[in-house]
């Protein structure tokens, strides 16, 4: 099963992973720098993770699915950002309770990586099999230009 999905989805899974890492990267780089200057946790992941999706969604849309254009409010973004705020959500409560503990920089930094790797497989599917799949040309047309038809299926 490994092998099917790597044969798959490997060069995108690739991209999608070195995605991530530059989000994380950014993420827990905002993260640290708001804790630094003593900015309460749980509004320093709210103010990282907020920040940091929205280069995550560009790359994500553009470079591991190679979707170009008009952006789908309904069919792209919204969905998108409401993982990320599944992911906050989950990231924010799990240090709320870690915070209660300890006040340790790379402790809460920790928190929030965990968190949103539990949900990084998820997401990936989620992105493959509803966000940027790829529909038949007419649809996409007609949903970018409204004013050219889209081509009927007894035509």
């Amino acid at each position: 099963m490994l092998r099917e999905l790597v044969d798959s989805y490997g060069g995108k899974a690739l991209r999608y992973s070195a995605v991530s890492l530059i989000g994380v990267v950014v993420t827990e780089a905002l993260l640290l720098g708001f804790l630094a200057v003593d900015i309460e946790a749980w509004i320093a992941n709210v103010l990282a993770v907020s920040i940091a999706s929205v280069p995550a969604y560009l790359l994500n849309r553009a470079w591991v699915w190679t979707k170009s254009g008009a952006h789908s409010f309904k069919r792209e973004v919204a969905p998108f950002w409401g993982m990320s705020l599944l992911g906050l959500a989950l990231s924010t409560i799990a240090i709320v309770i870690v915070s209660n503990y300890t006040k340790a920089p790379v402790v809460i930094a920790f928190t929030n990586l965990a968190a949103f790797g539990v949900l990084w497989v998820g997401k990936f599917v989620v992105l493959e099999k509803v966000l940027f799949t790829h529909e038949p040309v007419g649809e996409a047309l007609a949903e970018s230009e409204p004013w050219v038809a889209a081509p009927h299926e007894d035509a």
